[in-house]
Parts: C-alpha cells; sequence; structure tokens
C-alpha cells in the first residue's frame, strides 16, 4: 500500500483551510480524510482540522470491522461526532460562529475502498486510464442538473456552482454518502475542489498515466494546479496497492 499526501494554500490565499490526513494500521487497513474548511478569520482552517483530526482519533481507537453493514454505521457515526463537535466549538466561541467544512472519509479494508462524504469535496477512481467520479457534490448546481435545468457543461461555468448544500458543522442533520467499490490495482483520489477546479479530468489522468512514483504523481498534480489554477487551496491524497514504481 501506497499513500501520497499533498497540501498548498494556492497563489492566491493567505490560510490554507484544507486538511488531509491518513493513517495506516496494517497492509491491509488504512484510512485518509480530507478536509476543506470554510469560515472567516481562520475558522474554516480549525473546522477542517478538528473533523480530520477527530475522525482519525476514533480511527485508532477503533478495534477490526466486522462487515459492509459495520462499516458504514462507523463512518456514519465518526462523521457525525466530528459535526457537533464542530457546531458547538463554533456556537461557543464568537469568532469560530458559522465554521464548516467538506468531508472525505475514505477507508480501506481488505483491497475494498468504502467511502463516504458530506460537501463538494471528491473521490475518484483511475482505472483503465479513466477517471471515474464516485461521490456527487451536495451544490446547488447539482440538483439544477438532476432537475433538467441546466446542463453538466453549463453547471461548470454556473456562478453558484460553489454553493454548498450541506456541511460539517453548520447543517442541522446530515444526509452521509457511502459507496463501496474494489481498489485492485487502481488508484484512489481524494481531493478538494482547489484541484479539480483548476485541471480537466484529462490533465489529471495524464499524469496518473505515467510510469513514475505515485511520490512524483503527486508533486506534478499539485505543480499543475498551482500553474493552471491557484485560485484556491489545494489538498488532495492518492493511495494505491499495486507496487510503486521507481
Amino acid at each position: 500500500m501506497n499513500i501520497v499526501i499533498r497540501s498548498d494554500v494556492g497563489k492566491i490565499r493567505k490560510v490554507n483551510q484544507d486538511y488531509v490526513r491518513s493513517y495506516q494500521k496494517s497492509d491491509d487497513e488504512a484510512i485518509i480524510v480530507l478536509c476543506d474548511g470554510m469560515g472567516g478569520h481562520n475558522a474554516g482552517e480549525i473546522a477542517s482540522k478538528m473533523t480530520a483530526d477527530d475522525i482519525i482519533e476514533e480511527y485508532q481507537l477503533h478495534d477490526s470491522f466486522n462487515g459492509i453493514s459495520e462499516i458504514r454505521e462507523w463512518m456514519h457515526k465518526v462523521i457525525n461526532h466530528a459535526h457537533y463537535k464542530v457546531q458547538k466549538q463554533g456556537e461557543e466561541n464568537a469568532e469560530e460562529e458559522g465554521m464548516g467544512t467538506t468531508v472525505v472519509l475514505a477507508l480501506y479494508v481488505q483491497n475494498q475502498i468504502y467511502i463516504s462524504h458530506v460537501g463538494d469535496s471528491r473521490a475518484y477512481i483511475y482505472q483503465d486510464d479513466k477517471l471515474n467520479q464516485l461521490t456527487k457534490d451536495d451544490t446547488l448546481v447539482n440538483v439544477l442538473i438532476d432537475a433538467g435545468t441546466i446542463s453538466k457543461d453549463e453547471a461548470y461555468f454556473h456562478p453558484q456552482k460553489n454553493i454548498l448544500l450541506q456541511a460539517v458543522g453548520v447543517s442541522e442533520f446530515l444526509n452521509i454518502s457511502f459507496i463501496s467499490t474494489n481498489l485492485n490495482d487502481h488508484i484512489l483520489l481524494v481531493c478538494s475542489d482547489g484541484l479539480y477546479n483548476s485541471l480537466f479530468d484529462k490533465q489529471i489522468t495524464d499524469v496518473l498515466a505515467q510510469d513514475i512514483s505515485l511520490e512524483n504523481k503527486g508533486d506534478e498534480l499539485l505543480a499543475l494546479a498551482n500553474k493552471f489554477g491557484g485560485k484556491d487551496n489545494i489538498g488532495f491524497a492518492l493511495m494505491t496497492v499495486k507496487e510503486d514504481n521507481p
């Protein structure tokens, strides 16, 4: 197993509100948590770090999992736990009122990837030279797409494309996703909007297809995101269980 994490403030922002962590328990089990914070002052930075750290801590305390139902229940439980923790912190501190964050939680257990998310940070699987998006953004434009009001192409340039329908710490209740897929020798990409809004899918797949190490792929993705975008913080993680290239 190989996990590569990158997080960068970008070219415009002064504070990096993206926060990415991983923890590997064994050759057969590991976790990745990515959060993209929001809120005034440093509140977004606080919310994203609180959420990721809380989930990682809960994972470190957890014993082995017993089946997909238990995994789904646990993933939803830890995201909600972080949600109420961030919510309480915002209520008790005026400068942090209204702070929130997206979250993508990716759990790897015995070659299977389980993903839960809230917000518009994403998880992808790169396989057969294609980048397949696993998560669905919790955004207003996705509702408009589903209703047939706008097309996917129109959504890309829509002025309200960044309006979230839910986020950790700010929503009353969370509708948490759950997706399961086999990792095999594919590459898992978990990222904030700072990456996918800076690069086209083709640019990402061109990097992931290269015969270079996962570390070098991470470096190249970050450099390209800053070159062609960099207007937002950039955070992402790559995971693969295949043998890394030299």
